[in-house]
């Protein structure tokens, strides 16, 4: 029963990854306004972007299916693996709650640059989405190095948990020099991390044990 449950949560990741993606695809779409290189990803669900109550919603089903997918890395992990995976799948999961919840609660308010409450606290939930998407990469690709046999999967977690820090680091280098970028900064950061979550999900679904 336990096995049948794991085996129909880990497809979640790859179907939240694809509503992740619409969201950003769509909102481009519909807002022709919108510069994706300039113009980071809040922006499209901020208060009085267009379109922004739907591509919330898409948000959510994407929170709602990746919260679903680490519940079932997180069993897996407390009857399979050992404590560094463990502990990486849990900060995973802080990450994914402080994501659903903290960017529902405190979107971008209309004018972004004005550092009010809503907007301020918007900055304190990326932060800590930030740290605890590169605690809980490192931390599971060390994990699945140590694993038995699951080698290549932790080169892999772990070249993505490098490639998601230097990217992150790009977002305040392109700020604080004014370059105008944090579009495409933001975006090959979570795009990297988006990509982490579908392999994942789609190693767990198609390829374990086979």
């Amino acid at each position: 029963m336990i096995g049948k449950l794991k085996k129909f949560l880990m497809p979640f990741g790859m179907i939240g990854v694809l509503f992740y993606f619409t969201h950003t695809i769509l909102g481009r779409i519909l807002w022709k306004e919108y510069n994706p290189i300039t113009m980071d990803i809040s922006s499209l669900t901020a208060d009085g972007a267009p379109n922004a109550h739907l591509l919330r919603m898409l948000t959510f089903i994407y929170g709602i299916c990746m919260v679903l997918f680490i519940v079932g890395l997180i069993k897996k992990s407390f009857s399979e693996y050992h404590s560094l995976l463990k502990t990486g799948y849990i900060v995973l999961m802080i990450m994914q709650l402080t994501s659903i919840f903290g960017y529902s609660l405190f979107p971008l308010s209309g004018d972004k640059t004005e550092m009010n409450f809503q907007n301020i606290m918007h900055i304190i939930v990326t932060v800590i989405v930030v740290f605890t998407t590169i605690a809980s990469s490192f931390l599971i690709s060390f994990g699945y190095l140590k694993q038995e046999k699951m080698k290549g999967l932790g080169k892999f977690t772990l070249v993505m948990a490098i490639l998601i820090t230097v990217f992150g680091v790009f977002n305040p280098i392109s700020m604080n020099l004014k370059l105008n970028i944090l579009g495409l900064t933001e975006r090959l950061v979570i795009y990297t991390i988006q990509v982490l979550m579908f392999v994942l999900s789609y190693y767990y679904t198609f390829k374990e044990n086979k």
